[in-house]
């Protein structure tokens, strides 16, 4: 009888393990592309906002740290009336698009979703919870390992179930289309390419893959998936099954002779649009392509090549005043060990490398695109028509104070945050929004214009 029970325990298993393989979600192909899945983006922009006034935001990552430091401009620019050609409105209600990597996409997507709900229980479904410590006891669990030990389901998908079950309820990308809200542009990175991946409806399109039906969730997974830490989130390509027609400015890149930046860019993209060629995509973390979630907006303008069209394409045609948000929690913690002549240990030189990469990556992301949106602005300007640009840096390097400085950089990423740090991040976001120089000037604008 032991031997017999042994041996149904076996099949058990064994039949357990072999169902592990459909554990993970399936993507969902696309039937048919059509052009139109952009124009109901560009509705999205309407409801009763200004068309005058383009607003695009830009969260970086930085796990819990990221999500309560944007969370905390969020909250400033809900308290902060502007007077449009629709009367006097929260300049909240005015942002366009939020574009955001790793920890900042949680507060993105949970914005786009829920709109100023989240002012009222995201702190306690998210920032304030201890989420890496339930997630490192999901992976601890015996029930988990079974599943954890299929080759199709990892701790990025186990991490997918949880935070749907704390903050995204099942949720898909279908949800955000609601009139006046923000577009909002989950980024990722591809592991086997190192292209930056962002959750829209062109990269679906270019895949075949049906973006309105995919998990909220696994985008944000995705976003904050760290490499080693998290396994990689899996996205199907199906791409060459629903006639998907790349737009003009990809198909006059690939054909150009001269290499450039929207050449590169196309190359890039091309390489996906065989679905036996590459069938998969394994995204991680979207900081090792962009950790200030700034090329989406670069890439929009430049990508395109006239300032005015892409304007037009945000739904802008007739815009006057451009504002551009960063919100970069990126610290500058002190390597101690560099103080010392032993020579740092593994781990240390592995994390110095990653984060002086992407630190120094960021620099040059920051420079490059805050200029561009200035010569654009010019470009798009006219002499019956000034568009004037203001880019705001909402950064830890921007707070005044020290000491306060300090602790800010000395706060880890992270899920699991101290409710003081919490405290201390809404708080100095909203502070250094406030103080921005840049920013009082855009609102010094706004005031005038109402009297012209």
């Amino acid at each position: 009888m032991k031997n017999l029970i042994l041996k149904l325990c076996a099949v058990c298993l064994a039949l357990i393990i072999s169902g592990c393989a459909n554990l993970g979600p399936k993507d969902k192909p696309l039937s048919h592309w059509t052009s139109d899945a952009n124009q109901k983006v560009k509705e999205r922009f309407a409801g009763n906002r200004s068309k005058e006034l383009l607003v695009l935001m830009a969260f970086s990552g930085g796990g819990t740290r990221a999500a309560s430091f944007s969370y905390g401009t969020l909250k400033e620019l809900a308290a902060i009336k502007v007077t449009t050609e629709n009367g006097e409105k929260s300049l909240l209600h005015e942002v366009d698009v939020i574009s955001s990597v790793s920890g900042g996409s949680f507060t993105s997507a949970y914005y786009g979703l829920r709109g100023d709900q989240i002012f009222e229980d995201f702190e306690d479904r998210f920032l304030r919870k201890n989420v890496e410590g339930t997630l490192i006891g999901k992976v601890l669990n015996p029930f988990n390992w079974i599943p954890l030990m299929s080759s199709s389901y990892g701790k990025s998908d186990l991490a997918a179930g949880y935070y749907d079950k704390i903050l995204f309820d099942n949720a898909t990308f279908s949800d955000f289309n609601k009139l006046g809200a923000p577009v909002v542009v989950i980024n990722s990175t591809d592991l086997g390419t190192g292209i930056r991946i962002p959750f829209t409806h062109h990269v679906f399109g270019i895949l075949c893959a049906d973006f309105d039906q995919y998990p909220v969730s696994r985008a944000v997974t995705a976003s904050s998936a760290v490499p080693v830490v998290f396994s990689p989130i899996t996205l199907q390509n199906f791409a060459g099954s629903c006639g998907y027609e790349p737009p003009a400015w990809m198909k006059d890149a690939i054909n150009d002779g001269q290499t450039s930046y929207r050449k590169l860019e196309a190359i890039g993209l091309e390489e996906y649009f065989d679905g036996k060629k590459r069938p998969w995509l394994h995204l991680v973390d979207g900081g090792i392509s962009d950790n200030l979630g700034l090329r989406t907006y670069y890439n929009t303008v430049s990508l395109i090549g006239d300032p005015h069209l892409a304007f037009s394409e945000l739904n802008h045609p007739d815009v006057r005043q451009v504002l551009v948000i960063l919100v970069n929690s990126h610290t500058k913690p002190k390597a101690d060990w560099a103080m010392k002549k032993k020579s740092p240990s593994i781990p240390q030189v592995i994390g110095s490398m990653s984060s002086a990469q992407i630190s120094r990556y960021s620099i040059d992301t920051l420079y490059v695109v805050r200029k561009a949106f200035k010569n654009w602005a010019k470009e798009a300007s006219t002499p019956e028509r000034l568009v004037t640009m203001n880019f705001v840096d909402v950064s830890f390097d921007q707070v005044k104070d020290e000491a306060e400085r300090q602790l800010l950089n000395d706060i880890g990423t992270s899920f699991h945050l101290k409710d003081e740090e919490v405290d201390l991040l809404i708080s100095a976001a909203g502070k250094v929004l406030r103080e921005s120089p840049e920013f009082q000037a855009f609102l010094q604008r706004n005031r005038d214009s109402v009297h012209e």
